[in-house]
């Protein structure tokens, strides 16, 4: 992408190489520094989220979204979602609803989130003139999940947590325990979006491919599994600060756009 530095990071935490992308608005960047949108998944999210900023940031009177910094972090390799990767870096623990190989290659949630906080985020700010207290964290499906565990265990550091779609079913009571920890200390915005055929498949869908999405995904439960973490944490941040959308004729993939216009604009509030 045109205007856009692309950069090969090793983990200070992990020893774990990431592939990151940064982009800035054109012109001086206001007091403070840019607004800044840490995008994981970047080879498939991070020219989308581009693009929409520059796209609505220009009429922010009209869009509720401002300009805005995005940084993508993305796994080496070609691949738009390496599985293996995202296994190790967006989880916390192994889950049962997943037949592993090998349990070392989840869970590694917590050194990777420290990469992000300890390490890429404040050698960015610094460069690129990003605003550290206006900071969003944006992930899709199992990024998602880690972005509600983001939450749980460094509140301060992201002003706005974006979970989109979030595989809450991969360890839901372990989720539910740290995002318990929270108080109304914590000032952060929070958006938690679904789609209507999550919960059921969209109607073009036909035998067999119907019935089997539906015996993979009902065990998942993946709309009640994030109205109940958004609730949850409704109780324990405020009404305010919470947002759930479950976005009517949306499947797992599809509500990632509305998604990401929901997210700037609720940044940017």
């Amino acid at each position: 992408m045109q205007d856009c530095l692309t950069r090969e990071y090793i983990a200070d935490s992990s020893g774990a190489a990431y592939h990151i992308s940064i982009w800035t608005p054109a012109g001086e960047p206001p007091t403070g520094g840019w607004p800044v949108v840490y995008v994981l998944d970047a080879k498939a999210m991070f020219a989308t989220f581009v693009e929409c900023i520059q796209r609505s940031g220009r009429r922010p009177d009209a869009t509720g979204i401002g300009m805005a910094a995005v940084v993508g972090i993305a796994h080496g390799g070609e691949r738009l979602f390496a599985t293996e990767h995202r296994y190790r870096d967006y989880t916390f623990e192994p889950s049962s609803l997943i037949e592993s190989t090998d349990s070392a290659d989840k869970a590694g949630g917590a050194a990777f989130l420290s990469f992000i906080v300890d390490q890429l985020a404040p050698e960015l700010a610094t460069e690129f003139s990003l605003n550290p207290n206006h900071q969003s964290l944006f992930g899709h499906s199992l990024a998602g999940y880690f972005v509600l565990n983001a939450l749980a265990t460094r509140p301060h550091t992201f002003c706005h947590y974006a979970a989109i779609s979030p595989s809450v079913w991969w360890q839901p009571a372990a989720l539910t325990e740290r995002l318990q920890r929270l108080d109304s200390a914590v000032s952060a915005r929070v958006l938690i979006a679904t789609g209507e055929w999550e919960g059921h498949p969209a109607p073009w869908i036909a035998e067999p491919e119907r019935s089997a999405l539906i015996t993979r995904r009902a065990p998942r439960a993946m709309l009640e599994h994030a109205a109940a973490a958004a609730e949850l944490l409704a109780q324990r941040l405020g009404a305010a600060q919470v947002r759930y959308r479950c976005f009517a004729e949306e499947d797992h993939s599809s509500v990632v756009m509305i998604g990401i216009q929901r997210s700037l604009r609720q940044f940017f509030e």
